[in-house]
């Protein structure tokens, strides 16, 4: 569960020369949160990988993340979990279980809200630009951002983002601990039109145990 609660943190947040602060790069980072927050809907699948320095362990995931406005429905490592805006299911199909909460802001900040990241970043976050770089046919830009609250549980969050479209390439999250989360985005669209019952868990037909903490 904590690494689907990191998902959350770091999307819905999403080389070449030395790191330095400037302008360019606060314009640059201005123009992606300007077009993160200005979505109202967003359709994403990813690769999620963990990396643990100390263990030289990787372990890779494939996701898929709905948002639409406050809500959304994130699909990661055997995990389901719906947000309406009020309400949060976390479903485990192999236990047939949910977990119904009522997140406020108190469970964590941003971590509740996957998209707060690209609102909140001049104010929780020291910015910095690294620079362009080209990957597999794309030219990125590169913004790594420092927590300014030094008891955060991580260092940096580096965020690449394509030029072209300023829509997110990788985000990772380098943790004090020893572990890295990154967030390789494979398909992102913006245009969707999610149905309602999206961001809703509706048990159907299963046989599903319910553990109500609301």
């Amino acid at each position: 569960m904590k690494r689907i609660t990191f998902i959350l943190t770091l999307f819905l947040l999403s080389n070449g020369v030395i790191a330095q602060n400037a302008p360019l790069g606060k314009d640059v980072l201005s123009e992606f949160s300007k077009k993160m927050q200005s979505m109202q809907n967003l359709t994403a699948s990813f690769t999620f990988t963990l990396e643990n320095l100390q263990e030289n362990i990787t372990d890779s995931h494939e996701g898929k993340i709905i948002v639409s406005g406050k809500r959304y429905y994130l699909k990661l490592m055997g995990m389901e979990v719906f947000y309406d805006g009020t309400t949060k299911w976390q479903y485990i199909e192999e236990a047939k279980e949910v977990t119904i909460t009522t997140p406020t802001s108190l469970d964590g900040g941003f971590l509740d809200d996957p998209t707060k990241i690209f609102s909140s970043y001049e104010k929780d976050f020291k910015s910095k630009y690294i620079g362009e770089k080209y990957e597999k046919n794309k030219q990125l830009y590169e913004v790594d951002l420092y927590p300014i609250d030094l008891k955060a549980a991580y260092s940096i969050i580096k965020l690449t983002f394509n030029k072209k479209n300023l829509e997110p390439e990788t985000i990772k999250y380098q943790g004090k601990d020893g572990n890295n989360y990154i967030i390789q985005v494979k398909n992102f669209r913006s245009n969707t039109t999610p149905k309602d019952d999206q961001f809703t868990f509706n048990p159907g037909k299963k046989k599903v145990e319910t553990i109500d903490l609301r």
